[in-house]
């Protein structure tokens, strides 16, 4: 018998003739003719077509691998950077640390805490 692919908008549950029950969930569905052409499921979904050959889905493989490949060069590239992120960190951490060092006070002991006398004095 031949295929067709609905794609459901609104989840509904469909009555075989045998009495059988299939669920229907929001998304695309490869059915049967019949299925797709009773006038319940054309009332929760849209037909898209012929139901895709066993070709579609080499070229979807093919898809697949290149989106794989692309994601893990993508990982690659976020472990880098959150590498290059946390040695930036400490670099901040230190310089934070010696301008806080340069920034603290300068506490002098001026003449071993006597005052020191004027020199415009006569």
């Amino acid at each position: 018998m031949a295929k067709k692919t609905i794609r459901v908008h609104t989840p509904f549950n469909f009555n075989f003739e045998d009495g059988a029950s299939q669920r229907f969930e929001t998304g695309e569905h490869t059915v049967d003719d019949l299925v797709a052409d009773h006038w319940f499921v054309k009332a929760h979904a849209d037909i898209t077509g012929k139901a895709k050959a066993a070709a579609d889905s080499k070229e979807f493989q093919s898809q697949i691998d290149s989106l794989n490949a692309q994601l893990a060069e993508k990982d690659k590239t976020i472990v880098e950077l959150q590498t290059v992120s946390e040695e930036k960190t400490q670099q901040i951490d230190s310089l934070t640390a010696q301008l806080a060092a340069l920034q603290a006070p300068v506490v002098e002991e001026a003449n071993d805490g006597k005052k020191s006398k004027s020199t415009d004095s006569k």
